[in-house]
């Protein structure tokens, strides 16, 4: 394992160090954030909430694009969600584990943003990257609050813990799971992910290595796996998230009453 190198440039400012987020996500790639959380991001965005985005690697050994195309469009996708802080950690892509070092890693990144709610991918993915990520980001959540815990930072444990989908979705219906209705941002969600043009199928002269993102039918079997989840909660397209652990239903009103389903 390499060990990480310092936050790149886009790291938050002592400021903002010091302010809370309401969501911190946790990506193994540069387009893990919008390509497994997009819809949510947006959701969050609109409804004014500050969010903030971790990438453990650079994706510098991914099979399409240059690490520094990847940056400019994590770059572009970041100002399209108006994140508040995008950091890259350094790591080695492809070479993840969730060891103590990348535990320590995100127990520090934790403590930097103090979210209440942090978002990473699901420690069964079929990525190792992606599960190592997941995993990691379990493993931090209850020492990133710990006092005498060996790491730098404040001591900070967010209120929560979701899992998003990237390979595989299984069914929420299964347990800990609920599903995010973005149908009002779905066009806008399609763009999103097509800030990461270097991933993405280029049309019919495209000569770039073949990968399951740059399949041409990739965007279309994003909408039906979402127009599927939206089929089961009774909306147009839904993205699921899968809760590490039960959440607590502080607000009834807003969760039993008008509008809920």
């Amino acid at each position: 394992m390499t060990r990480p190198r310092d936050v790149s440039a886009g790291a938050p400012s002592e400021a903002d160090a010091n302010a809370h987020v309401d969501a911190l996500v946790i990506g193994a790639h540069p387009d893990d954030a919008e390509l497994g959380a997009g819809g949510t991001l947006l959701r969050m965005r609109d409804a004014g909430l500050r969010v903030a985005v971790v990438d453990l690697t650079a994706g510098e050994r991914g099979s399409r694009g240059t690490p520094e195309l990847r940056a400019a469009e994590a770059s572009a996708a970041s100002a399209m969600l108006r994140l508040v802080a995008r950091e890259t950690l350094g790591f080695a892509d492809t070479e993840l584990v969730a060891s103590l070092e990348l535990r320590r890693a995100l127990v520090e990144a934790y403590r930097r943003h103090r979210p209440r709610v942090v978002f990473a991918p699901r420690p069964d993915d079929l990525h190792p990257d992606h599960a190592a990520a997941g995993a990691a980001a379990r493993d931090a959540f209850y020492p990133s609050g710990m006092k005498n815990l060996s790491a730098a930072g404040v001591p900070h444990r967010p209120e929560a813990l979701y899992h998003y989908a990237m390979h595989d979705a299984p069914d929420v219906a299964a347990g800990g799971g609920v599903l995010v209705d973005v149908s009002a941002v779905w066009d806008e969600r399609l763009a999103l992910a097509r800030c990461f043009a270097s991933q993405l199928h280029a049309g019919p002269a495209d000569a770039g290595f073949a990968t399951s993102l740059a399949r041409a039918d990739f965007l279309l079997r994003m909408e039906a796996r979402s127009r599927e989840f939206g089929r089961r909660c009774g909306v147009e397209f839904a993205e699921p998230l899968y809760a590490a652990r039960p959440l607590p239903v502080r607000d009834v009103g807003a969760f039993f009453g008008p509008g809920a389903r």
